[in-house]
């Protein structure tokens, strides 16, 4: 499986992007606007999306904030409207390796469960990435210095260009998030506006003319 994009969105959920949510924080409300324009890019490019959905049992708090989250059952752990594709499969928790031969032509957008934030220790997810050929991988989410930074260090790790949209992207008000952000930077992850991601590539005949004194700015839309 070959691709040159695909969307990678972390724990895209109600209880982080929606209002009424455990862990909504007002800056929530844009951020979840950027994930939906970026699942709209993906249904109408026609680019395959990996997704984690965070699942904590009742009783525990969960990794990513002080207060209970994602707890199975809840409404907050489900994902926000327009973050689901047509055709997915959810793979669920279990810690077997099979997959379905050529899964992201069969399914658009395939979904991992998991107890923890770390996308590699899921063992499906760790197989398909492993064995997956694609160019970029375009990262949104929440939990910046959760799940957000391991899977950015551990797709950068495997090669992967990695893209971090960062108006589509929460850091929990983790005291965490400022290392993290350094450390994908330091290992050369492009922070792009979503904006800046969705937009159509500018032809080289297509530029606007220069004006006199001032310069031609370069476009840094993801290529196609």
């Amino acid at each position: 499986m070959r691709f040159e994009r695909i969307l990678m969105d972390i724990e895209v959920q109600r209880d982080f992007f929606s209002p009424g949510g455990s862990c909504y924080r007002p800056e929530a409300a844009a951020a979840a606007r950027n994930v939906r324009r970026l699942f709209a890019w993906a249904r109408r490019e026609r680019v395959p999306v990996l997704s984690t959905v965070l699942r904590n049992r009742p009783g525990r708090r969960g990794p990513l904030a002080p207060v209970p989250h994602c707890v199975d059952g809840s409404d907050g752990e489900k994902r926000i409207s327009g973050a689901l594709l047509r055709r997915h499969v959810d793979l669920g928790i279990r810690g077997s390796t099979d997959l379905h031969r050529d899964i992201l032509d069969q399914h658009r957008q395939v979904i991992f469960e998991k107890r923890h934030t770390d996308i590699f220790k899921h063992a499906r997810a760790e197989r398909l990435l492993t064995e997956l050929e694609a160019d970029t991988f375009v990262v949104c989410g929440a939990g910046s210095a959760g799940g957000i930074v391991e899977a950015v260090i551990g797709l950068r790790h495997r090669g992967f260009e990695v893209i971090l949209a960062v108006d589509a992207i929460l850091d929990l008000g983790d005291p965490r998030a400022e290392m993290a952000w350094l450390r994908m930077l330091a290992k050369k992850a492009v922070p792009l506006s979503t904006g800046e991601i969705i937009a159509p590539p500018v032809m080289k005949d297509e530029r606007p003319p220069r004006l006199p004194g001032r310069p031609l700015r370069r476009g840094k839309a993801l290529s196609r």
